[in-house]
């Protein structure tokens, strides 16, 4: 049995009979309130923790819906500001409201979201205003933000490089500079970030909604998601409110947008062409579990082996499976786990 199949059989219909248990919110890999276990937020998290506790300046870049803002709060609750406030307001309008802005975010974090959209004259106010900041920081003042971030969905070097932001600005913010990737550079995280927004789901609306049928994770796989991270989140809350049972299929899924290429093939009635892959994973998953009657003792037979082989890491055997560790250790904490085996 391939590792596609496990992955689609573990999180489908197949095994709702072996008594999953909710999985606690902190064995979700990532970094406070982010999920990811892709190379390239693994790097971004490290980078994350250790700048973190010292940071008194830094910028935050990314596509629209990549996570900014939730990056920003993340760094500030583990940073030197968390006893304060985090106060996020977008960088146009600071300068309307910016005595009630700094007064709520004395001794916190001040966010200003979209700097990329300042314009010259804005850029020297704030220019002007992070220069005096760094005065009172130096001074030991209490009264005043002890950390600025700032987002931007432009690189800011790369802005200022072609005249759009003034360069000493530039210079000030990205000192220490994090960079978010679009969704689709990380598709290995979309299982898991599936998984954390159906908990939220099933938390916040008392719905059980356990995870992804089979054919479902082809399918979000293949989209392009140009609206990131948030769009994924919107797309899942949609199908889990939708669902008429404890798992996603592919038909509760909304119609994704056209840029994404799908060769041939419907399934359930959907609007949406598929890619052969996905279709061919989804045909696979559902054919076994009309066709074994066993098919939970060959899973987690297939599960145990994989155990074995990597001497008990869960970590390196959920990558093999092709499922996320929390998936596996919902297995694992199954009551009936040992005596299917």
């Amino acid at each position: 049995m391939s590792a596609g199949h496990i992955a689609q059989a573990v999180t489908g219909t197949g095994l709702a009979g072996i008594g999953f248990k909710p999985v606690p919110r902190e064995e979700f890999s990532g970094l406070g309130a982010m999920s990811g276990a892709s190379p390239v937020m693994e790097r971004l998290f490290t980078q994350m923790r250790t700048t973190a506790p010292h940071l008194r300046v830094a910028a935050i870049e990314g596509p629209s819906g990549a996570g900014k803002a939730l990056a920003a709060r993340t760094l500030h609750n583990a940073g030197p500001a968390s006893a304060g406030r985090f106060v996020p307001t977008r960088a146009t309008t600071f300068f309307a409201d910016s005595q009630a802005l700094l007064a709520e975010a004395s001794g916190g974090t001040l966010f200003l979201s979209h700097i990329d959209e300042l314009d010259r004259g804005q850029q020297a106010r704030l220019a002007d205003f992070m220069e005096w900041l760094e005065h009172m920081h130096t001074r030991k003042v209490e009264y005043v933000p002890r950390q600025l971030f700032a987002s931007s969905r432009m690189p800011l070097r790369r802005l200022a490089g072609e005249g759009g932001l003034r360069p000493e600005l530039s210079h000030r913010l990205s000192a220490i500079c994090f960079v978010l990737p679009p969704l689709v550079e990380r598709r290995q995280d979309i299982s898991l970030l599936a998984e954390r927004f159906i908990e939220d789901f099933s938390q916040r609306h008392g719905k059980p909604v356990r995870g992804l049928g089979p054919g479902a994770l082809p399918r979000l796989q293949a989209h392009t998601w140009p609206g990131n991270v948030r769009e994924l989140e919107s797309v899942i809350h949609a199908a889990a409110l939708s669902c008429e049972g404890q798992w996603i299929r592919p038909i509760d899924i909304p119609a994704l947008n056209a840029s994404v290429s799908f060769p041939s093939g419907r399934e359930d009635g959907d609007n949406g062409r598929w890619s052969t892959d996905a279709k061919a994973g989804a045909g696979a998953a559902a054919q076994s579990l009309e066709e074994e009657a066993n098919l939970d003792r060959a899973i987690l037979r297939h599960v145990q082996a994989v155990l074995t082989a990597v001497k008990g890491n869960k970590l390196r055997a959920a990558q093999l499976l092709g499922i996320s560790r929390s998936t596996l250790y919902r297995l694992l904490e199954a009551r009936s786990f040992s005596e299917k085996l």
